[in-house]
């Protein structure tokens, strides 16, 4: 029963992490990063200063979370400065479904064999760059898995989530634009590889995981507890380590080794 509860737990988290990323604007990325915000160095807005110790669970994710989201943000402005040359792909609708609010197109790529599992793809309906006017269709997707030369995406297009609240999701134009286009079978649409989100999503899963830890109240408070020899045997998956690794101060870690 444990066992399927983290599962369950941990859907929920990647499912959350996949509706605040999908719903973000690619061009506000872009605009927000030439305007100076300087995504990812820790100085754009709603950015908390990472303490040593927090009050509980709660403090400790407001303060993570919104830094991973930042990270992703910079991975994709990244991949803006670092193009020699755009490489668009055309792509043609195959089939659609809809679970969970997202939406799973099944699409047929020119060049399906340069795209992998976890994948952020941009998808419009014009290249960027072509004409005067900047698109106004367009929407970030995921690669779910490859079969051939298809690929299933992933998709949120019930709105935009305002900051990182999945809970408050407003209609967005944009996305819904985006509708008629994923669910009618061989609609044409173009596709831009932006970067790859294998790395963050299991440094988010091992994040929101710190309330199921035996010795959270060593990464909270840097306090001594007492650890039972059942929790020694508990183990930490490669990604919560590295994630811990990365992100706490020396005296933390001392413990946590120790404890663990």
């Amino acid at each position: 029963m444990a066992v399927e509860k983290n599962k369950l737990e941990e859907e929920a988290c990647v499912l959350r992490f996949y509706k605040t990323v999908l719903s973000w604007d690619y061009l506000r990325i872009l605009k927000e990063s030439d305007n100076g915000k300087k995504i990812g160095d820790g100085s754009a807005e709603e950015l908390k200063e990472v303490k040593n110790t927090y009050k509980d669970v709660d403090e400790y994710l407001d303060t993570f979370e919104p830094l991973l989201f930042e990270e992703v943000k910079a991975q994709i402005v990244q991949r803006k400065d670092e193009e020699e040359e755009t490489e668009w792909q055309q792509a043609i609708i195959a089939e659609c479904s809809e679970v969970n609010g997202f939406h799973l197109p099944m699409v047929i790529c020119s060049d399906a064999e340069s795209i992998s599992q976890n994948d952020l793809l941009l998808l419009s309906t014009k290249k960027f760059g072509e004409g005067k006017q900047l698109p106004t269709t367009y929407a970030f997707a995921l690669v779910e898995h490859r079969q051939q030369d298809k690929i299933r995406l992933r998709l949120y297009l019930r709105g935009e989530v305002k900051g990182y609240n999945t809970d408050d999701v407003q209609t967005c134009p944009r996305l819904l634009s985006m509708l008629p286009i994923v669910s009618e079978v061989q609609k044409y649409f173009y596709v831009l590889k932006i970067c790859s989100l294998s790395t963050i999503v299991r440094e988010y899963v091992a994040m929101r995981s710190i309330s199921s830890l035996p010795f959270k109240d060593l990464i909270l408070k840097a306090a001594d507890v007492d650890i039972t020899n059942e929790d020694r045997a508990w183990k930490l998956s490669r990604p919560l380590a590295e994630f811990i690794e990365g992100n706490h101060n020396k005296s933390q870690l001392e413990a946590i080794h120790v404890s663990s």
